[in-house]
């Protein structure tokens, strides 16, 4: 009777040790699984049920809010830091957002970067393409767009020079692909429209000219602090007298410009 009591509780015992042993091997699996794996959690305690999400990862409804979190501090920081001086922490703290986001959106701090210099080209291309289906290509159409544009971020002409003289490689060279097919083609095909209409100078070299028109818009902006106390005005005002300087200074720059390179009639 004892031997047949022991060899039920023998029984018993291996029975018991294998119902531990699947627990045992399904926690060392997760234990050894990434952290991005490994980061789940219930919305069930939230919702009653539901699936399991990725720690971290917004639902899809909050997917634009997430990025433009993250693309709004990106600019600020950049604007103020070069790229290598900026740590993907410091870009989410400031987001308010999971650090592990960044890489999810924009596959890592580079893709960030880029993205943010894509959403500001856009917001330039904008007015030059409305240009574009007006049919208005005129020089003076493609001045007053891109000044507005400088004067509502006074800030990108500063942050272009620094990239392209001092930024990395790649990122230097996307800069020029981007800006050389968004706004420096567009003009050099306008002046040279120009050239062909007879309005402007036969002699007259279209990449030159803009070169030099470039000169005369970007400059009051790179130098603003100095221009706004050479001229008792702030480029950077959201008054109505500050608008007012700003039409006054886009008109002042297209008609020096058209001095320079209207064709003169024979006397």
């Amino acid at each position: 009777m004892k031997a047949a009591n022991s060899e039920q509780a023998g029984r018993a015992g291996k029975a018991r040790k294998r119902r531990a042993t699947p627990a045992a091997g399904i926690s060392d699996q997760a234990s050894a699984r990434p952290a991005a794996a490994q980061g789940r959690t219930s919305e069930s305690a939230g919702n009653g049920g539901g699936q399991e999400r990725a720690l971290g990862r917004p639902p899809a409804r909050d997917g634009d809010q997430v990025k433009n979190l993250l693309l709004t501090a990106a600019r600020k920081l950049f604007l103020n830091y070069e790229f290598k001086a900026v740590s993907v922490r410091q870009i989410a703290a400031l987001a308010g957002v999971n650090g592990a986001m960044i890489n999810y959106y924009f596959g890592g701090k580079k893709g960030l970067y880029l993205a943010m210099v894509d959403e500001v080209f856009r917001t330039l291309e904008q007015p030059l393409n409305e240009l574009n289906a007006q049919h208005h290509d005129s020089v003076r159409d493609f001045i007053g767009a891109y000044m507005a544009f400088l004067a509502s971020n006074p800030w990108w002409p500063n942050f272009i020079i620094r990239e392209v003289l001092f930024g990395e490689k790649d990122i230097r060279q996307s800069i020029i692909e981007k800006f050389s097919a968004t706004f420096a083609r567009q003009l050099i095909r306008a002046v040279g429209s120009e050239i062909d209409r007879g309005h402007y100078r036969a002699d007259l070299r279209p990449e030159f000219a803009t070169w030099s028109l470039m000169g005369m818009m970007v400059f009051p902006f790179l130098t603003r602090p100095i221009a706004g106390q050479l001229l008792d005005n702030n480029l950077l005002g959201e008054g109505e007298e500050s608008r007012e300087f700003m039409a006054q200074l886009i008109t002042h720059t297209g008609e020096l410009f058209e001095q320079g390179v209207l064709r003169q009639e024979k006397t």
